[in-house]
C-alpha cells in the first residue's frame, strides 16, 4: 500500500468507529457516553484486526501459524459450506424478524440488527466461497 492508501484507510477506520460511537451514544433519550466509547473501540479494534487480516493476505510473506490457519487447512467437505449459507441466511431472516415481531429495548434492537447483517453477509461469503 502506498502511504496515501494506507493514511486513508486508518482514516476511514476512524471514521467507521466514531460513527458507531456516537449512534451508540446519542441514539436513546439519555446520553450513555461509556456505551459509545466502548462500542467506538471494539468497532475500531474488529477493524484494525480485519485489516491486518488483508494485508497478510495480500503479502507475499507466508503466514504466521496461528488458530484461523490451523482451520483453515482442515479437510471437510465443500458442501457444507452451502449448508452452513443457508443456516446463517435464515438467521439472519430470524434476527430481522425478531426486531419486527418482538417488543425490544433500543440496545436489544441494534444488537438484532448487528447480528442480521453478520448473519447474511456471511452467508453470502460462505456461499460465494463453496466449491460448486
Amino acid at each position: 500500500m502506498t502511504r496515501l492508501s494506507e493514511t486513508t484507510v486508518s482514516g476511514a477506520i476512524a471514521v467507521a468507529s466514531l460513527i458507531v460511537g456516537l449512534i451508540v451514544a446519542f441514539d436513546g433519550p439519555e446520553v450513555d457516553l461509556a456505551a459509545g466509547v466502548v462500542w467506538t473501540s471494539a468497532t475500531g479494534m474488529v477493524l484494525l484486526n480485519l485489516r491486518g487480516k488483508v494485508r497478510e493476505a495480500r503479502s507475499d510473506e507466508p503466514p504466521e501459524p496461528g488458530p484461523l490457519l490451523r482451520l483453515a487447512e482442515v479437510d471437510y467437505d465443500p458442501r457444507y459450506d452451502r449448508y452452513l449459507g443457508v443456516v446463517l441466511f435464515v438467521l439472519g431472516l430470524a434476527a430481522f424478524a425478531a426486531v419486527v415481531a418482538v417488543d425490544t429495548s433500543d440496545s436489544n434492537t441494534l444488537f438484532l440488527v448487528g447480528v442480521g447483517h453478520f448473519c447474511l453477509i456471511s452467508a453470502l461469503a460462505a456461499v460465494a466461497l463453496s466449491d460448486r
